[in-house]
């Protein structure tokens, strides 16, 4: 069986640490008939609704989200509000009206037919940020100039050979390449 956009879009929420909401939606006794809602954890509190448009008016997805919105209004709610569109997208009216109350990520067809891949990249601002490990091997900056000396002019090498030294030898080395042009000129007593 092939999973839909909405089951990957589940999917990849759920594993980012969202965890999904009972469906029909009910917020201050309103009830609102979305097919899928999940709530966020102490780092990204968000209230994300998704809507299928291929299977809905987009104007009555409007709706829904423009309802939530207030209804989260009307509690007081500081869940920022997200709304999720799977299937094709809305007209650039519809789009704008629902920006005006949530962040909007319509999720559109990935190119190249990677359907996995191009749902991670329309959902990457939800996912967690994942960072390399500061442990790992870094590049050290100064040794990869080192090994391209040849190539730099020659003021420029003596720099990066005193980078070793320090910040105090680097500035010395710079203060004397100014220094140079200006104590071999001729100082003329005239005005």
């Amino acid at each position: 069986m092939t999973a839909t956009p909405m089951d990957r879009i589940a999917l990849m929420l759920t594993e980012a640490g969202y965890r999904p909401v009972p469906t029909p939606l009910n917020i201050a006794g309103l009830i609102f008939d979305l097919p899928l809602a999940f709530v966020g954890g102490d780092t990204s509190p968000d209230l994300i609704v998704v809507a299928d448009t291929a299977f809905e008016p987009e104007q009555r997805i409007l709706q829904k989200v423009e309802g939530v919105a207030r209804a989260l209004d009307v509690v007081k709610s500081k869940r920022p509000l997200t709304a999720v569109l799977a299937g094709p997208r809305p007209t650039s009216p519809v789009l704008d009206a629902m920006s005006r109350v949530c962040r909007v990520l319509p999720v559109g067809s990935a190119p190249g037919g990677d359907t996995e891949a191009g749902i991670r990249n329309w959902l990457a601002v939800l996912m967690p940020l994942h960072l390399p490990d500061p442990s790992g091997g870094i590049a050290d900056p100064l040794s990869e100039i080192r090994k391209h000396l040849d190539g730099l002019e020659p003021e420029v090498a003596k720099l990066v050979e005193r980078a070793e030294s320090g910040v105090e030898a680097v500035q010395s080395r710079l203060y004397e390449v100014v220094a140079e042009p200006v104590s071999n000129m001729e100082l003329d007593p005239e005005p």
